[in-house]
């Protein structure tokens, strides 16, 4: 088209809400608030150790992986930033690290870019 005249028929806008946007799992090394959609996967739980009278180190419970849930802060009281977005207030606010999410790809490709997350799929595996 030669300069200054442009396009009169109105240009398609792909109507993004009708597929939904994929996930990709990660797993944060550091405290993250989403910015959008995302799905929490779980956490790792930790083996419990206790020493003996003898100081050996007997395993009291088996470490596990629990699904749907946040990792607990380390620090006992320590409460998550409520944010309100569009009337709604999100008390989940924070994702501290050591959970396991879902994210969209751009903004999961941004997290292991700046090492906020490592992967968490079969390929990293």
């Amino acid at each position: 088209m030669p300069k200054g005249v442009y396009e009169r028929k109105p240009q398609e806008i792909p109507n993004m809400a009708s597929e939904p946007t994929k996930l990709f799992p990660v797993l944060l090394n550091k405290n993250y608030v989403p910015r959008g959609e995302y799905e929490i996967v779980g956490y790792l739980k930790e083996a419990v150790k206790q020493k003996d009278a003898a100081g050996n180190m007997k395993i009291i419970e088996p470490e596990e992986f629990i699904e749907g849930e946040m990792k607990p802060h380390v620090s006992p009281g320590v409460g998550y930033g409520a944010i309100e977005k569009d009337g709604k207030v999100l008390v989940n606010a924070k994702i501290w690290a050591g959970t396991h999410i879902k994210l969209p790809i751009d903004e999961a490709k941004h997290l292991v870019s700046k090492k906020i997350a490592e992967r968490a799929d079969a390929i990293a595996a």
